[in-house]
């Protein structure tokens, strides 16, 4: 008994040493228990800090969009009756136009342009269909002869005509509204159809070019802006030419690519990306648009320009 306890009993320092090493060897027990949470904490925070970082930067994107197909921001109008040939750079402000907007009328008019009917204001890429909407009831033009005046009647220092001509114009000739292929006209053209404004012009443009190229007249209905009474003073004017119709392959192309055609919504893209990476790719249109259809209404259009 003597000789167990001699071998189990321990100085102070011997006892502090023992508790200094299991204190150590617990730290380091704790220390190899709790790392691989640190570390999925660590990943788990990556991963949430990631997802939005792509988050914002989708939404960064898509205001740049928008910004992008918005038109110039209009200034809010207070018209008055006026004469655009005669107005002044001031009145012109007053009434409610830009810096930019009136430094451009006043630019065409130092040029030699004229206004010879309340259109011909419309026309000018400077002033929006909207802001030309509010401006043409106030619009005062007397009548202007597009042709040249020969010399006008001269009288004498005492009232006496000395000479005179009378005054001659050539009477203008209606310009004739061409007929445009849609899928070949350029903007410039599209202004000369009845109704159509540069913005309009511009956006037809920018439709066709999402789209792939037009299949059908009634697809202008689609255009931001094309009422059906625009339609109807245009549609005797297009038809639709031969054109090989631009594809978009829904199993290769990315997700920008397909949430940017026009008859797929933000949801049917990405039920499209999810279907061929977890389930296979997309076969034939009867598979698509059964796929699409759980995501809203499809535009049977759309067969016409996909591929697979």
């Amino acid at each position: 008994m003597d000789s167990l306890r001699k071998w189990f009993s321990f100085s102070k320092g011997e006892r502090v040493a023992i508790i200094t090493i299991l204190a150590v060897i617990l730290v380091l027990i704790l220390a190899c228990l709790f790392r691989p949470s640190r570390k999925s904490l660590s990943d788990a925070s990556l991963h949430n800090l990631d997802s939005l970082l792509a988050l914002r930067q989708a939404a960064i994107e898509q205001q740049q969009q928008q910004q992008a197909e918005k038109p110039q921001e209009e200034a809010e109008l207070h018209p008055f009756p006026f004469n655009p040939n005669t107005l002044t750079e001031e009145e012109w402000l007053q009434m409610g136009l830009t810096d930019r907007q009136v430094r451009n009328i006043m630019n065409y008019k130092a040029k030699g342009g004229k206004f010879y009917s309340k259109n011909d204001l419309g026309k000018l890429y400077t002033i929006s269909e909207e802001e030309f909407a509010q401006l043409e009831p106030f619009i005062v033009l007397p009548e202007v002869s597009r042709g040249k005046n020969t010399n006008t009647k001269a009288t004498s220092q005492s009232g006496v005509s000395t000479g005179s001509t009378t005054a001659a114009s050539t009477p203008s000739e209606k310009k004739a509204i061409p007929i445009v292929d849609l899928n070949t006209v350029d903007s410039t053209t599209l202004v000369e159809l009845p109704q159509i404004g540069p913005y309009t012009a511009v956006r037809i443009i920018e439709f066709r070019e999402k789209l792939g190229g037009f299949v059908d007249k009634e697809q202008l209905r689609d255009v931001k802006g094309m009422d059906d009474a625009r339609f109807a003073a245009i549609q005797p004017y297009i038809n639709l030419g031969a054109i090989e119709i631009r594809k978009v392959d829904v199993n290769r192309a990315d997700f920008k690519t397909l949430v940017h055609h026009p008859y797929l919504s933000y949801e049917q893209v990405k039920r499209i990306v999810n279907q061929r990476e977890k389930r296979g790719m997309i076969k034939n249109w009867a598979q698509l648009e059964a796929l699409l259809k759980e995501e809203g209404e499809v535009n049977p259009l759309l067969e016409q320009y996909v591929k697979y």
